[in-house]
């Protein structure tokens, strides 16, 4: 094995100096080089392990937003139709309340112009009673000519005027 160190070149002082030289750096690069490098690749690995999770949690966080989103509409959806319905129904019974109220006014209003039309035949007919009465007994007056029996003609007014009622 000397003749191979020989025949190479290899001087032993040169070779061990180069060994401690390379254990040295090996040492130095390993402790403020690949110790901080894997170090800082690990926290790297470490940040995008917490970013993938934090994607997916926000993914679905993302997810549970739209579909409480889609309940929260479908039951406003619904609660706005219940609300639609129920006006709707109250606006029914008080188209029927007004449509009764109108009715019993138009009914009073009948009653009272009826009323009034009965009094004012009342009325007429005592005015052409005593208009009758007065023409019947002027006309009796001509007729009968001067006589002074005025209680005979009342009585015979009332009678004329029964007759006439009675037609």
């Amino acid at each position: 094995m000397q003749e191979f160190i020989t025949h190479f070149g290899i001087d032993w002082k040169l070779f061990l100096a180069q060994i401690v030289n390379f254990s040295v750096i090996l040492f130095l690069l390993r402790k403020f080089a690949y110790q901080p490098i894997l170090k800082m690749l690990e926290e790297r690995r470490e940040g995008i392990k917490k970013g993938v999770q934090m994607q997916e949690l926000a993914q679905k966080n993302l997810k549970e937003s739209a579909e409480t989103k889609n309940r929260i509409v479908q039951h406003a959806n619904i609660e706005a139709l219940a609300v639609v319905n129920r006006a709707e129904e109250i606006a029914r019974g008080r188209q029927e309340e007004v449509i009764k109220e109108t009715d019993k006014k138009v009914e009073n209003i009948i009653a009272d112009a009826r009323r009034a039309i009965d009094q004012e035949k009342i009325k007429m007919a005592d005015d052409v009673t005593a208009e009758a009465q007065h023409l019947v007994q002027l006309a009796m007056a001509k007729v009968l000519g001067k006589m002074p029996a005025s209680e005979r003609d009342m009585k015979l007014i009332s009678e004329a005027l029964r007759e006439l009622r009675s037609i």
